[in-house]
């Protein structure tokens, strides 16, 4: 009516959620400065290095991704590189079949409902790179480690007669974000100007409680095999 408006109750999750959201930001603003404040200060090297590969779901085997990003590398020394990452994972589309039943008579009991699962994550972490082995050759072996944060939505879209039909228990999107770590090994190749690496990482799920909505899913945790190029930007003397 008019001169009369409507104020929607905001339930105590809700407030939970948008508390554990403004930490994130923060988390996230307090990341970029540090980065920002690395690249600033940095007296070594420069690489820029875009990357692409192949990720498996370990927590959810029949959903796999693929991956893109790139990182900003600043060699300190012939052992140690410090990396700021930023990724892209696209999830391959899974279609299966769910039962949607209905109470009308005079349609049939059960149809089968077409689901199609989506998966996809973007994440923003802080690495290093160790050299193990090669450090005065032009084939190095190197440990990495990441930490950093991660949004990470599987979406669920259902097609079928949704004005007869009720689907009992339907698998629902999940969103989660939070802190994830990731850990693996690189072999290096030098080239004449630039490097190109391979890369075995695996990643935990992000950091945080998991939907009290049953599912038959749950957050990505990946293993991720990755190719990338490293294109030198600038050298600073000291």
């Amino acid at each position: 009516m008019p001169g009369h408006f409507y104020v929607k109750k905001i339930t105590g999750q809700q407030l939970s959620q948008f508390y554990y959201l403004d930490c994130l930001m923060k988390k996230l603003i307090q990341l970029l400065l540090l980065s920002f404040f690395i690249i600033s200060k940095s007296n070594g090297q420069i690489f820029i290095e875009p990357i692409a590969g192949f990720q498996h779901n370990l927590n959810n085997k029949d959903f796999n991704l693929i991956n893109t990003g790139v990182q900003l590398s600043f060699k300190k020394s012939r052992q140690y590189e410090l990396i700021i990452l930023l990724n892209k994972s696209w999830g391959l589309p899974v279609k299966s079949v769910d039962a949607a039943y209905s109470v009308n008579p005079a349609l049939p009991l059960s149809i089968n409902a077409a689901k199609t699962i989506k998966l996809s994550a973007v994440s923003i972490a802080i690495g290093h790179r160790i050299t193990l082995a090669g450090k005065k050759s032009a084939h190095k072996l190197s440990a990495l480690v990441f930490t950093g944060l991660i949004f990470q939505r599987i979406s669920v879209n259902y097609q079928y007669d949704k004005e007869n039909y009720t689907i009992l228990n339907p698998d629902r999107t999940l969103n989660r974000s939070g802190i994830y770590i990731a850990g693996g090994v690189e072999y290096m190749r030098q080239l004449k100007n630039a490097r190109a690496f391979v890369q075995l990482i695996i990643s935990t799920p992000p950091s945080g409680k998991e939907s009290v909505y049953p599912a038959s899913f749950k957050a990505m945790a990946t293993l991720g095999i990755y190719a990338g190029y490293s294109i030198p930007l600038k050298t600073n003397k000291k």
